[in-house]
């Protein structure tokens, strides 16, 4: 073989090794930037504790309507008595037994 075809042959297996290097370079640095990204998205999921699931507009909606009828009997207490202190007993009700009727009427098996 000439001298000048191994020259060439050298040189083109160095500009082969360069561009090898380069591109294990560059995909180590994609792969850090994904790892990087990964581990934030991760890290802000954990965060996350108003994710919900799919359920949760259903359970939103009953909440709601709960919310509603607890304002009403309020509104009701309020409109017969003329009395802060019944309004005041009747909140104190509603958060005693509150829990109790929610696990009383909304059925958790669905």
């Amino acid at each position: 073989m000439s001298k000048a075809r191994q020259k060439a042959r050298a040189e083109r297996e160095r500009a082969a090794a360069v561009a090898a290097a380069a591109a294990k370079a560059e995909a180590d640095r994609l792969a850090a930037a994904r790892a990087r990204r990964e581990r934030r998205s991760l890290a802000w999921r954990q965060l996350r504790l108003w994710q919900h699931g799919p359920g949760f507009r259903r359970n939103r909606e009953r909440w709601g309507w709960l919310g509603v009828l607890v304002f009403l009997a309020l509104l009701l207490v309020y409109l017969f008595t003329r009395s802060a202190g019944a309004v005041l007993e009747t909140v104190l009700i509603c958060i005693v037994a509150g829990p109790v009727l929610v696990f009383l009427f909304v059925d958790r098996n669905r």
